[in-house]
């Protein structure tokens, strides 16, 4: 099943009974006049509230980001004619986090799975990924909700599909008798298949009313981006070596390349780089990838020759020639002696075998390795807490040499296998949870 991002988790709806309320039921309401098909009930409100708490700043995070890619979303969405409401979806499904990857490969802000990545034209390989491209992914996504329109004729269920596939939807629809009305549908949703909806909603209600719940919107610190392409494979270390272009500067404008490495394909590859650096690329754009050439040859030996004729003395300096890999000599073909002729003697009557001693049983295995997917608002001081480890054996099991973590990327456990269970449910904790129960070991 999907998971949404960090405190956002639908499934904290299993553990809330939200009342509804007529405030928030009246603003979706008004959305209506919009365009926005009417849906609310008691898990849609469930997560009004989450959103509202705002713990970890999660909730001006997303806002912040939201403000910086709705400008990309929102032309890709004009372009296929889909109403304005379609760009919230990837607030709700991955908190827009353009590195976002779930348990089933699906990634990006929307996010896509592989086969829509791949029907929609999006490259994917293991140097690159565009449906980490807000720009690119955002025009796959739209096509993909236009032509799922074009099959409902129903926002409700082409939103569901987005998410849980169009196949799986249309069993659920056979389950509820054949019936078309969504809310009746809704009922025969698994909890996971749910979030989807209800998310979205939640999402498009709180950020689009930002201003009346009090939180504040916190600034996606992404410097202006100019376009450039490169005609070689080049490790953003050189580059950054070169231009002083940094490789976290490049990893945030080019969230599609997945390695420090920026690939070549046999054609130029347009990627971004900080506007106000554009002049420093600009100097070494057409030599840069003959530096990386002269670099990576072979150091070459001169040797100084000193000729001296009629009494002048004349100096060359040439590079020494490799020398060539010397060709073996043949081995001499000597003849094989004449085996004498074999006596077989008569075999002795065998020996009784001895019983073989069963072998030592190795001991069971104490320990096991569990994963966990950091959040944003962990530490690693809470991780070392609730898995109950030093911090120190926490970044030699998962080599890290810094004291920072990544959103969205996976950190290892060596736990003991009896309590595989208690350490595996601390992957669905929100941030909340997580210190508080920091804070009872």
């Amino acid at each position: 099943m999907r998971k949404y991002y960090s405190c956002l988790l639908f499934l904290l709806i299993t553990e809330l009974t939200a009342a509804l309320n007529p405030v928030w039921e009246a603003r979706i309401r008004s959305l209506e006049q919009q365009g926005l098909p009417f849906f609310y009930n008691e898990d849609v409100q469930a997560n009004i509230d989450i959103w509202l708490k705002n713990e970890g700043s999660a909730t001006g995070i997303i806002a912040g980001r939201y403000a910086a890619f709705a400008p990309q979303m929102e032309l890709a969405q004009k372009t296929y004619g889909l109403p304005w409401f379609v760009k919230y979806i990837p607030a709700g499904n991955s908190g827009l986090d353009a590195r976002f990857t779930d348990d089933d490969g699906s990634c990006g802000i929307w996010p896509l799975n592989f086969s829509m990545g791949k029907k929609y034209g999006l490259k994917q390989n293991s140097y690159y990924d565009e449906r980490r491209s807000v720009e690119r992914s955002s025009v796959a996504a739209c096509q993909y909700l236009k032509d799922l329109q074009h099959i409902y004729r129903d926002w409700l269920k082409s939103i569901t599909a987005f998410s849980i596939g169009a196949v799986r939807l249309n069993q659920v629809i056979r389950l509820s008798g054949n019936n078309l009305e969504f809310n009746e549908i809704y009922k025969y949703l698994l909890p996971g298949e749910k979030a989807p909806i209800v998310q979205f909603y939640a999402a498009l209600a709180v950020l689009h009313y930002l201003p009346e719940t009090g939180i504040r919107s916190l600034d996606y610190l992404s410097p202006k981006a100019d376009t450039v392409s490169s005609r070689c494979m080049l490790p953003m270390a050189f580059v950054e070596e070169k231009t002083g272009i940094t490789v976290a500067a490049l990893q945030q404008l080019n969230p599609e390349f997945k390695d420090i490495v920026i690939p070549w394909f046999g054609a130029p590859l347009s990627f971004h780089i900080p506007a106000q650096q554009k002049s420093a690329w600009q100097k070494v754009e057409d030599s840069i990838c003959f530096f990386l050439t002269e670099k990576n040859k072979p150091v070459v030996i001169y040797d100084t020759i000193i000729k001296v004729i009629d009494s002048i003395t004349y100096i060359e300096v040439k590079p020494r020639p490799e020398k060539p890999n010397p060709i073996p000599a043949p081995k001499p073909v000597v003849p094989k002696p004449t085996p004498p002729p074999v006596v077989v003697p008569k075999p002795n009557p065998p020996a009784p075998k001895p019983t073989p001693k069963p072998a030592p049983k190795a001991p069971a295995p104490t320990k096991m390795w569990v994963y966990y997917k950091v959040k944003s608002g962990d530490g690693l001081y809470t991780l070392s807490d609730i898995f109950d480890c030093s911090i120190a054996e926490l970044k030699q099991w998962n080599g890290m040499k810094s004291n920072s973590l990544m959103a969205g990327s996976t950190l290892k456990f060596y736990v003991p296998i009896a309590k595989k269970t208690y350490y595996n449910q601390i992957n669905a904790m929100s941030l909340a949870q997580k210190r508080n129960l920091a804070l009872k070991d």
